[in-house]
């Protein structure tokens, strides 16, 4: 670790650029196809830790995400498209730790590698087949099942996502895929928020898009009888990019981004997934909250907007109020693998540098009220137990230094007194910090974060066990491999 900063400003603070090379060559590796095609998992081997795991720190960090880009006749153009690989570190207590990985196998993999080409298509790659293809499918539209984006539990299973309603079952512990998650009902929602939910009391919760003469985003509940129970509807004519929603201890928060889907490219022109919106500023954005309780929908303007993901919505007194990371627009081609492995573009860093806004809704305003918050950052992460239930006083990180071309730092905010803290190094690539609570947590940030790096040199990708309340390094694990460069984490307690 490089630094740790401590500073009361909004704005990380100006540091050299790292060298073309450190950036370039740690970010091809983690962008690079791990080899292997089959659903068999590798043999669990044991890492090497330094400095010291918390004694308490037993049970597994699930790591999800794309790992195969390059097929035998075709590849995927986007980071978001490779087909999805689970990783299982296991932390047994003693300061062990143990690696394995497995990819899920679903049929998009299996079509895929089978025809060397994507042939169900991704975020950022078309689909294999033409008119005809679309034709035949079209009460039906063909849609991915890669889960490479999210791991989720749902009344004791766990579950992989993407952007589309097909959900992928696994298991936790072998990372063995137990086949699709296919629904007990005839809604037909094919695009799904990557993100759901758990409230409180432990329930998923989710947001799907029915396309039709009008359009609707649909809020579900669901259980592990794969019954979605719809709770509100709420009808738009062009829906916005969905890629994830916030729930509060009352609400359901959706933010309705001003790049908007175009129905009938969806079914008819063959495009990737992100080809099928437009960036339509001049229409704004409008925030829709959904009461929990009764499915009361209300609804403000706002200005055009384009937010992945929500650090927390809570209610303050009357109010509601929804935190976003949200970018100058959509971020589709800055995010191209193209793009990203060659280095050094200004343009990725954009993508990584998210305005930290809130959004308060008051009872009876047509228009939400903007507040610009501290920290510019991605990938946010709460202690989730504590955002179920009000609001937050910490939120945690990925961000990119001044100069920087991708995620080169962890941050953490202190939303009581402005406060913020940095850790990282210029020359290291540092992902979402997957935070985990301490057993008997005195306070909301007792605890620690796992944070997946690499760096030029690194025979083998890091885990970061970082001091949650004060970001000063406690341990690093060393893989015995690189993990190829994902999203989200989720902790599986012993």
């Amino acid at each position: 670790m490089d630094f740790v900063a401590d500073r009361h400003r909004t704005e990380p603070p100006r540091a050299a650029a790292p060298t073309p090379s450190a950036v370039t060559q740690s970010r091809w590796r983690g962008l690079h196809s791990v080899a292997g095609a089959s659903g068999e998992a590798a043999a669990p081997l044991a890492a090497t830790v330094s400095g010291t795991l918390p004694p308490w720190l037993r049970g597994s960090l699930l790591l999800d995400g794309p790992a195969v880009w390059e097929l035998s006749q075709a590849s995927y153009r986007h980071w978001f498209d490779g087909l999805a690989l689970l990783h299982r570190l296991h932390f047994a207590g003693d300061g062990s730790v143990r690696y394995h990985s497995r990819f899920l196998d679903t049929e998009d993999a299996r079509l895929s590698r089978e025809r060397g080409r994507p042939e169900l298509g991704g975020y950022g790659t078309k689909a294999a087949g033409g008119l005809l293809s679309r034709l035949r499918h079209l009460a039906n539209p063909r849609r991915t099942d890669n889960g490479c984006v999210v791991m989720s539990p749902c009344d004791g299973q766990w579950l992989a996502l993407t952007e589309s309603d097909r959900v992928t079952r696994f298991d936790p512990r072998t990372l063995a895929t137990q086949g699709e998650w296919r629904w007990a009902d005839k809604l037909k929602l094919p695009l799904m928020a990557a993100h759901p939910c758990i409230d409180a009391q432990g329930r998923w919760w989710n947001v799907g898009i029915q396309f039709g003469r009008t359009c609707e985003y649909v809020l579900i509940r669901a259980d592990r009888r794969a019954l979605r129970e719809v709770k509100a509807r709420i009808a738009v004519p062009r829906p916005g990019y969905l890629h994830a929603f916030a729930l509060s201890a009352r609400h359901a928060v959706i933010w309705e981004c001003a790049w908007r889907a175009h129905p009938l490219r969806f079914l008819f022109a063959g495009e990737s997934y992100g080809e099928h919106f437009d960036w339509m500023p001049q229409l704004g954005s409008r925030l829709h909250a959904v009461d929990l309780a009764d499915g009361r929908v209300r609804s403000w303007e706002a200005p055009a907007l384009f937010a992945f993901h929500a650090p927390q919505a809570c209610e303050q007194g009357d109010d509601i109020v929804l935190d976003l990371c949200v970018t100058d627009g959509p971020v589709f081609e800055q995010l191209d693998l193209a793009r990203l492995r060659a280095g050094g573009d200004a343009a990725s860093a954009a993508a990584t540098r998210a305005c930290h806004m809130r959004y308060v809704l008051s009872p009876g305003a047509g228009r939400a009220r903007e507040e610009v918050l501290p920290g510019r950052f991605e990938l946010p992460q709460t202690h989730a137990a504590v955002a179920a239930r009000g609001p937050v006083r910490y939120v945690w990180g990925a961000a990119t230094h001044e100069g920087g071309g991708f995620f080169d730092r962890t941050v953490k905010l202190d939303h009581q007194t402005g406060r913020l803290l940095e850790a990282g190094d210029d020359g290291t690539v540092s992902l979402e910090p997957l935070f985990v609570p301490a057993p008997n947590a005195r306070a909301e940030d007792d605890g620690v974060l796992l944070v997946h790096r690499l760096a030029d040199g690194d025979s083998g990708s890091r885990i970061g066990v970082l001091d949650a309340a004060t970001l000063a390094e406690r341990a690093v694990v060393q893989l015995p491999a690189v993990v190829p460069f994902g999203f989200h984490g989720a902790w599986l307690p012993e």
